[in-house]
């Protein structure tokens, strides 16, 4: 209790404080592009910071198992990371087509979604807004994906999954996947009252993205058990990429209906939960 104690209290500490700084700033956006990014950035690093503490005055002798980077071969990393790539495209795509059977809006037009926000934001189309989209995919997407997988594993991933989920598998990787979850997302809070994700929703919008953190974190931690924190960062890292790539195919993506975030992505999750517990069942018969 004394180590959760103090991962808590400098995940949270660290970055609410950073989230503090913002918002006495003018809140998200007012510090320019790089500037806004860079302190986002910076609040990301709170549970890593929790979590390389920890390992230092608690973990002595084990220190990268303790935060999931040692115990496990190249091959499994490799497949688990794969997998974690894979599986945010298959279920925002999934939650795309939820949100448009549910909502009955049209499919939005990707090509002109860029080229309006190119428009709103002062610069000109470079090229035709087809090939910009093209490009997007094919290369701009990947890329997102790599690079979101390597920081998130020196940051948020290094303190959720890496340190504190093996510290709560005592209880039983269900009700470790709630309480993560819901600290996960609790820990949102300040951005999310800023207008983060769900605009003026405010406390609304909190509860939401607990939800949506406590209904993500099952994939999570299933790849934590399997691939090590390398693998969950892929699947985190992958998430953060798509999701705001699926918007695009959306025409008014404003809650309840933004997709991923809304409540397709919440209702397909859900859905997919039996899918993993039955995996995870099976997996224990093959062991035994």
């Amino acid at each position: 209790m004394r180590a959760l104690s103090v991962f808590l209290v400098i995940a949270f500490g660290f970055s609410w404080a950073v989230a503090y700084s913002i918002h006495a700033t003018g809140g998200l956006g007012a510090q320019g592009p790089l500037g806004s990014l860079g302190l986002l950035s910076l609040m990301m690093m709170g549970p890593a910071v929790g979590a390389l503490v920890c390992m230092v005055f608690f973990d002595n002798g084990r220190r990268l198992a303790a935060i999931g980077l040692a115990g496990f071969g190249f091959g499994l990393i490799a497949r688990w990371t794969v997998i974690g790539w894979l599986l945010p495209i298959l279920i925002c795509a999934l939650a795309i087509g939820a949100t448009l059977a549910l909502s009955g809006q049209a499919p939005g037009d990707p090509a002109a979604v860029i080229a309006a926000q190119l428009a709103a934001s002062g610069e000109d189309l470079p090229m035709d807004p087809s090939l910009l989209l093209v490009i997007q995919l094919a290369i701009g997407l990947p890329v997102g994906i790599l690079f979101n997988t390597a920081f998130l594993l020196i940051s948020e991933e290094l303190g959720w999954r890496g340190w504190l989920q093996p510290r709560l598998a005592g209880l039983g990787f269900w009700p470790m996947c709630l309480v993560v979850g819901v600290l996960w997302g609790i820990w949102h809070a300040p951005i999310i009252l800023m207008g983060y994700n769900y605009p003026e929703l405010g406390w609304t919008g909190v509860a939401i993205m607990a939800a949506f953190t406590t209904l993500w974190t099952p994939y999570h931690a299933h790849l934590r058990e399997r691939g090590g924190v390398i693998a969950a960062a892929g699947l985190h890292g992958s998430l953060n990429a798509v999701a705001g790539v699926s918007l695009l195919f959306l025409s008014v993506p404003q809650w309840p209906w933004n997709g991923p975030l809304g409540v397709g992505g919440l209702l397909v999750l859900a859905a997919g939960l039996p899918v993993l517990a039955w995996l995870r069942r099976g997996q224990k018969k093959r062991a035994a």
